[in-house]
Parts: structure tokens; C-alpha cells; sequence
């Protein structure tokens, strides 16, 4: 009897947490790079903006996050704590478009 419990407390011991990682989004040539990342819940982003001119890194959903303006030379980080596909474009430029998907 004891030896059975013995096996079963093992087999139900609790995993490790996962540690968030930080990934990084380039801005250059007016364009998001990678365009699309899918990461954790909990896992962070960071804008790095490697072009000559300002850009912004926003939600196309109201309130999900806004970078404001992140000049040249500068980055922006936000931490992404919800599941969900968050497509982002740059105000200044609508064209330049991106998509974190949380997973």
C-alpha cells in the first residue's frame, strides 16, 4: 500500500513554471519584422525602431495597447497577459501592419 502511494505522489508533482520571454519586433524599412509572432501569455514584446523616421506600434482594437510615437533609435515594450490575436498597425503609416497571437 505504501508503495503505491509512494508512485502516485511522484507522478502528480507540479511542473515548473515557465519563465515569460521577451521578443523583439524591428521596425525598419516601414515594415514590422517578423509581421507575425505568435508568444505565451505572460511573454513581452519589444518595438525597436532601426528606421530613420518615427513610427508607432497600436492596437487595431481601441485600448489594447498604443506605443505612442517610439522615435528613431528607441523601443516600446508591452506585456501581453490575455490569449487572443492582437493585430497592431502603425498610425503613421496604416499600411505597416503586424499580429501577436497569444497562445
Amino acid at each position: 500500500m505504501a508503495l503505491a502511494l509512494t508512485f502516485g505522489a511522484g507522478a502528480a508533482a507540479p511542473q515548473k513554471p515557465r519563465k515569460p520571454i521577451t521578443h523583439t519586433v524591428t521596425i525598419d524599412a516601414s515594415s514590422f519584422q517578423p509581421s507575425s509572432i505568435t508568444i505565451a501569455p505572460g511573454d513581452t514584446v519589444t518595438w525597436t525602431n532601426k528606421d530613420v523616421i518615427p513610427h508607432t506600434a497600436t492596437s487595431s482594437k481601441a485600448g489594447v495597447f498604443d506605443s505612442g510615437t517610439i522615435a528613431a533609435g528607441k523601443s516600446w515594450t508591452h506585456t501581453f497577459k490575455e490569449s487572443g490575436s492582437s493585430p497592431y498597425l502603425c498610425q503613421f503609416h496604416p499600411t505597416m501592419k503586424g499580429t501577436v497571437g497569444v497562445k
